[in-house]
């Protein structure tokens, strides 16, 4: 079964909910209660409202990145992974299924878990010690939004300048997203911790070459409070080219490493290197 089929596909990611439906919820009952908790403990501070939103962002980061990792790490078990490898659906159709199913699916969930509790946080003060409402969640959104979308008479970046900053930001997303669903699928233990070793050694990589060679992504010229001007650096035409082929070759082998996939594997990997 080759061909690609739509009906297939929509068929297979029904299953694949139904099968994972109980312990998504589990998770997301699990995350939002320890969200409540731990920012109910930070919010005793004097500067809660700059450490939530900080919080809030780097979890909800590496919680997406754990998500990935472990994109097949059901299939461990020989029998949800027979069950899995046994649907009437081609390889592609299996694939795309736990891919959306961890990149969408369990993202917005993960950012509905973080939500809620930061919203149980925000009534239990209310009601106990009549704080007022304050949300982390436009804050994170924020965090996530390039400044350059948003101008002012202050920031009055250029076209090039957004459509460059944009590009790179999102190619370094999909770059990310790729590294661990690659790590996801290579590593059957300890996937998140390989590829985020990979991550930060490909980061220290990247800051060792922009002090090296004395080069910039993106530089903007101030005077006091007056903006002047903005520069695209070498190193962002770079990295627009570098990060999506990176990207792509990730999900390749990704692919091609999941075609392989059998009831029995190896200990560490999904893939024998020395038999192939």
């Amino acid at each position: 079964m080759n061909s690609f089929s739509f009906n297939r596909f929509g068929k297979t990611l029904r299953w694949y909910l139904g099968v994972n439906a109980r312990t998504l919820l589990m998770w997301m009952a699990g995350i939002s209660m320890g969200t409540f908790l731990l920012e109910l403990m930070m919010s005793w501070g004097s500067n809660s409202k700059e450490i939530i939103p900080l919080f809030f962002t780097a979890a909800l980061l590496i919680t997406y990145g754990i998500c990935i990792s472990t994109i097949f790490y059901g299939l461990n078990k020989k029998v949800k992974c027979e069950a899995f490898l046994m649907l009437p659906a081609s390889h592609l159709e299996k694939f795309l299924t736990a891919v959306i199913y961890v990149t969408f699916i369990c993202g917005i969930c993960l950012f509905l878990s973080f939500a809620i509790g930061d919203s149980l946080r925000m009534v239990f003060r209310s009601l106990v010690f009549g704080d007022e409402w304050v949300s982390a969640v436009p804050k994170v959104l924020e965090g996530y939004i390039p400044h350059t979308i948003i101008s002012d008479d202050k920031h009055v970046y250029s076209l090039s300048f957004r459509v460059m900053n944009l590009f790179v930001g999102y190619s370094f997303m999909l770059w990310f997203h790729s590294l661990y669903t690659l790590g996801g699928t290579f590593f059957r233990k300890y996937a998140f911790v390989a590829a985020s070793v990979v991550l930060i050694l490909g980061l220290s990589l990247l800051s060792w070459c922009l002090n090296y060679f004395e080069v910039s992504m993106f530089v903007s010229q101030w005077d006091g409070d007056a903006y002047v001007s903005e520069e695209v650096g070498t190193m962002a035409y770079v990295l627009a080219i570098v990060m999506p082929l990176l990207s792509i070759f990730n999900y390749w082998a990704s692919f091609h490493i999941f075609k392989g996939f059998q009831l029995i594997n190896n200990k560490w990997t999904n893939y024998d290197i020395l038999k192939r």
